[in-house]
C-alpha cells in the first residue's frame, strides 16, 4: 500500500510513542488470551456433571449406638422409616459424597501386585439402593442386588466382593473395549473385587484431585459411630422430604445429627472460591481490554492534535477525508498487528513454561487466532473517531503559524 512506506517512516522519526503502545497491546494480550482461556477452564469445571440427580438430594451424618450388630439394626431402621414417608423416593447410606472433600481413595489394579496398579479411584461403601437413590445410569452390567450387600464397621472394601465403577474408570482399565469390564476382578487395595455394573458417571470426592473422574462403588453398609445417609425426595419436594426428615430423626432420644445439607449447597460451598476466581478474572479482563482500547484512543487523539499542521499540509497537497482516514487506520492496523505478533511469541514461551513446569493445560491455538482478531478489530474501533476528527482537519490550518 502506498501510506505504508511513510507510516513505517514515521515510526522511525518518532519510536517511543509506537513502541510504548506495541508493547502495551503485546502484554493485554498475552494476559488477555490466558485469562479467558483460565475463565472459560473455571466456568466449564463449574457446570461439569457430578451424575447425580442434584436438585432432588439431601444428606446428613447421624449417630449410631450400642454394639456393631445394634449399629446395623438401626441403620437399616433409619432407612425404612426415611423410605416410608411419602415425599421420599429413595434413600441409601454411603461413606462419603462427590464434592464433599472428605472420603478415601483407593488403589485400582488388575492383579495385586503394586507395579500392576492401574490409577487410584475414590471410594465409596453403598447398598442395593445407591443408582436409584443418586439416580446414576447404569451403562453396562447391573446395579446391585440385596444378596450382594455386607455389613462392616470399617474399611468395607475388605468385605465386599462386588464393585460398580464409573465408565471413565473402566476406560482406563480397558481403553479399548471399557464394557468389557463387566465381570472381570479388579483389585481395590490388593483385594479382589468383581466388577458387576459400570456407571456412566460418578466422580470421587475431591475435585482437585487428577482422579476426580475415578469412582468404584463397593457393595458394603459401613456403620461408624455415624453413618451418612443421603436421601432423594420425590422431585419438588425436598424442602418438605428435608423437613419431614428432621422431625422423624429428632423422635428417638439422643440423636445426633450434622451436615444436613441438600447437595446444591454442598456443590456451592465447594465451588464457591473457583466461582470467586471465575468472577475476578472476568473483571481483569474487563479493565485490561478498557485500558487497551483507552490506550490506543488516547495515543491516536495525541497524534492528530501533535501533526494537525502535516495533516492540513496533506489535505492542501489534495489529499482527501478519505486518504486521511485509511492513513490513521492503517497505521493503528500495523502496531495492532506487531503487538499482537509479540503477545503471541510471548504467550507460546509463557504456556511451554507453565507447561514444562507446572503441568497446566497449553493454551490453544484457536484462543491465539481468536485473540488476534478482537485485538486488531478493537484497536480499529478505538482509533476510528480520532481517525475521522483527522480527516476534517482543513487545508487552510496548513497555512497557519504553529
Amino acid at each position: 500500500m502506498k501510506d505504508l512506506l511513510p507510516i513505517l517512516k514515521t515510526f522511525r522519526k518518532n519510536k517511543v510513542s509506537p513502541l510504548l503502545l506495541i508493547l502495551q497491546i503485546a502484554l493485554t494480550f498475552t494476559i488477555l488470551v490466558n485469562a479467558i482461556f483460565m475463565m472459560v477452564t473455571k466456568e466449564n469445571e463449574l457446570i461439569q456433571p457430578t451424575g447425580l440427580s442434584e436438585s432432588q438430594l439431601f444428606s446428613f451424618s447421624t449417630n449410631l449406638e450400642g454394639s456393631d450388630e445394634e449399629k446395623h439394626a438401626a441403620l437399616d431402621t433409619d432407612l425404612a422409616d426415611i423410605q416410608a414417608l411419602a415425599s421420599v423416593e429413595s434413600a441409601s447410606t454411603i461413606t462419603s459424597l462427590p464434592l464433599t472433600n472428605w472420603g478415601r481413595s483407593l488403589a485400582v489394579g488388575l492383579t495385586p501386585e503394586d507395579e500392576d496398579r492401574v490409577t487410584h479411584a475414590g471410594y465409596y461403601g453403598s447398598d442395593e439402593t445407591v443408582v436409584d437413590t443418586l439416580g446414576l445410569r447404569v451403562v453396562a452390567g447391573r446395579s446391585f442386588q440385596h444378596n450382594d450387600v455386607v455389613h462392616k464397621y470399617f474399611d468395607g472394601h475388605t468385605a465386599s466382593a462386588s464393585v460398580l465403577i464409573s465408565q471413565d474408570l473402566a476406560y482406563k482399565i480397558r481403553p479399548n473395549d471399557w464394557s468389557s469390564v463387566v465381570g472381570e476382578t479388579i483389585y481395590v487395595q490388593s483385594v479382589p473385587q468383581k466388577v458387576v455394573g459400570i456407571v456412566e458417571t460418578m466422580k470421587s470426592p475431591w475435585r482437585f484431585w487428577y482422579a476426580y473422574d475415578m469412582a468404584v462403588i463397593s457393595s458394603v453398609k459401613e456403620h461408624y459411630e455415624q453413618s451418612i445417609i443421603v436421601v432423594r425426595a420425590v422431585e419438588s419436594q425436598r424442602e418438605q422430604a428435608m423437613s419431614e426428615v428432621h422431625q422423624l430423626l429428632f423422635k428417638k432420644p439422643a440423636r445426633q445429627v450434622d451436615n444436613f445439607k441438600s447437595f446444591e449447597q454442598i456443590k456451592a460451598e465447594n465451588l464457591q472460591a473457583d466461582y470467586a476466581v471465575s468472577q475476578t478474572l472476568k473483571v481483569v479482563i474487563a479493565a485490561l481490554a478498557c485500558v487497551t482500547i483507552l490506550g490506543i484512543f488516547g495515543q491516536a487523539r495525541y497524534t492528530v492534535l501533535k501533526r494537525k499542521k502535516q495533516i492540513g499540509t496533506r489535505r492542501a497537497l489534495g489529499a482527501t477525508q478519505g486518504d486521511i482516514l485509511r492513513y490513521f487506520m492503517i497505521e493503528n492496523a500495523v502496531v495492532s498487528l506487531l503487538g499482537v505478533l509479540l503477545g503471541t511469541i510471548v504467550a507460546i514461551i509463557a504456556n511451554i513454561y507453565l507447561v514444562n513446569y507446572f503441568g497446566l493445560t497449553s493454551v490453544p491455538s484457536e484462543y491465539l487466532i481468536s485473540g488476534a482478531i478482537v485485538m486488531v478489530i478493537a484497536g480499529q474501533l478505538a482509533v476510528y473517531y480520532p481517525a475521522t476528527t483527522a480527516s476534517k482537519v482543513p487545508p487552510a490550518i496548513a497555512t497557519r503559524a504553529a
